[in-house]
This record gives C-alpha cells, structure tokens and sequence, in this order.
C-alpha cells in the first residue's frame, strides 16, 4: 500500500490541519465507484505530519489537485452567495445576508441536487442564528469582518492558486511570499487586531495560498448546526470573541467517512483518554480564537495539549 508524506504540514496548526482535511475531501470526491478511497493518516516526528494511504505519488496528487481547483471557477455554494448588504446595499460576497436569502440560497442548492455544493453550505451558516444585526450568524471559522469578505476572498483563491502554491502547501517549506488572500487560519503568524490601532483589512499580508485553499477544500467536514436560536460549529466551544477549536490527531489511515465520524463525536472532543485509545488518536490539539473588538477580526493562538474534561 502507497503512502506519500505531506512533509510541509504542521498538524499543530489549524491551518494545516484543515489543508490536509482537503487534500483528502479532493481525493475522495474524484475516487470512482468501486475503487477504494485513499485515507488519511498521521505520523510522529518532530511534529505531526500527515500521510496519505493509497493515493497517488507526488506528481500524479499535484495533478488531482490542480485538476479539483480548476472545477471551482464557477462553483455554485460560492457563486451563488452574492445580495445586498440590508437588503438594497452594497453587494456583498459573504456569509452574513439576511436569514431568508440564505434560506433561499439553500434551498435551491437542494432543488438543484448539487451535493457538492451543500456540503460547503452547510459549513458556511444555518438559516436560524442570527447575529446582533439580525443577518445570518457565520460559522465560528469565519475570520474576516470590515471591508473583508469571505467569499470574496476564496474566489481570489481560486482564479491565482498556482501548482507551485499547491506544492509548497504540501511539501513546503512554507515560505509566506504570495500576496494572495489569507483566511486567517494560520496559527504561526497570527496578528492580535485587538491591540491594532488602523484597520487589518487594508493590510497587504503574504501568504501560503496553497494552504488556504486546501483547508477552505477541508471546510465541510467542519460543519455547523443550530442548537436553539444558536449556532454550533464542529470542534468550536466557547463564545464567538473567547472561543476555543479542538481537532484530533490519529495515527490509524482512516477514509473520509470515518474521519467526518471522528470529527463529530462529542466524546474525541472531551478527551475522553479511553475513547482517544480506542479510536487510534494520539493528542487532541487546541486553539484559542481571538476576536477584535473593532469588528470580529478572528485569528488562532498558539496549539496546546488539549485536557480531558473533569472526569474524563
């Protein structure tokens, strides 16, 4: 059985971390009735890396890759996302319209069958949680605020992700020298807009588009829900400036299927130790999100151990 070792990912980075989670969506959605699906493993080192079982090799994965990006230029989940700010507005290119629209957007994502679609959509919002200006509450991931828009800035993603960013993300080393659109996922260069004087949207920051696109490929298994008039995003606890995101390291190949199972049990996520030894997981990372008071700038602190929960 093939292994391939994806030497540029950190899995104690939540941006990595949902890179190599898209790695594997993109596998697995292009793997044909009857073939086995590739999994997704990790490794021990110096850090976490991970490893894909039986998939491609190096150049043949870059191909797969590239291949999945291009599909994206037009994407409904994506494309169709588009109203006006309060109605008559602006338009916007986010994941904030007002409740109905999405409502909306969400039904015809359904009346149309594209499966593909909706598994973004339901990363993106649910149609009951509002926020304090009564527009649809985000997923907790959602980062960007001011003159940032979400959408707008993966569509970016899209039209400039070159082959080489793609390698890079992979393989690295991670050089932040592309000044494409960054989601704010990455843990390792995380600015704190609380203590910023001037407006971080209008901060020109190099990046590693590579890895943005592929933990925005990575986004449905980090699905949300409401609980209530609430909305809950998978791995997210806490409240929206002082919230906390959990993911799991495992070191048994797993498939999609499986690894969306792990990703949404309640018991992984209370580091439960005697659950984590029976489903072949090593550590429970976590990450603080911190949150501007000028508008909801989102950034990760630094991964820690996570702690089992008192009893656990």
């Amino acid at each position: 059985m093939t292994e391939l070792l994806l030497t540029g990912i950190d899995g104690k980075n939540p941006l990595a971390f949902l890179a190599a989670l898209g790695v594997l969506n993109a596998l697995a959605d292009r793997t044909k009735d009857g073939t086995p699906e590739p999994r997704l493993v990790w490794r021990a080192g110096g850090t976490y890396q991970p490893a894909i079982v039986g998939g491609p090799d190096r150049g043949a994965l870059l191909d797969v890759l590239a291949q999945d990006l291009e599909s994206f230029r037009g994407e409904p989940a994506i494309e169709r996302l588009r109203y006006r700010k309060d109605g008559n507005g602006a338009e916007a290119h986010d994941l904030k319209p007002p409740p109905g629209y999405f409502a909306e957007y969400l039904s015809h994502l359904v009346s149309d069958d594209l499966r593909r679609s909706l598994a973004f959509a339901a990363a993106f919002a649910t149609d009951v949680a509002v926020d304090n200006n009564g527009n649809t509450k985000p997923t907790a991931l959602h980062f960007t605020a001011g003159q940032q828009e979400f959408l707008t800035m993966v569509s970016e993603l899209i039209q400039g992700v070159r082959v080489e960013d793609l390698e890079e993300a992979l393989f690295g080393p991670w050089r932040y020298e592309r000044p494409l659109p960054v989601l704010q996922w990455d843990n390792t260069s995380a600015r704190d807009y609380a203590l910023r004087a001037s407006d971080p949207s209008k901060d020109k920051k190099l990046g590693v588009p590579g890895a943005d696109w592929l933990a925005f490929r990575g986004l449905p298994f980090i699905r949300v829900a409401p609980v209530g008039d609430r909305i809950v995003t998978t791995g997210c606890s806490g409240e929206w400036k002082t919230g906390t995101f959990r993911w799991p390291i495992w070191t048994v190949p797993l498939p999609r299927s499986v690894v969306g199972s792990v990703l949404t049990s309640p018991e992984v996520f209370e580091v439960n130790p005697s659950v984590l030894r029976a489903r072949g997981i090593a550590i429970v990372f976590e990450s603080a999100i911190r949150r501007s008071d000028q508008g909801g700038y989102g950034s990760f602190a630094p991964a820690r151990m996570a702690r089992p929960a008192r009893g656990g």
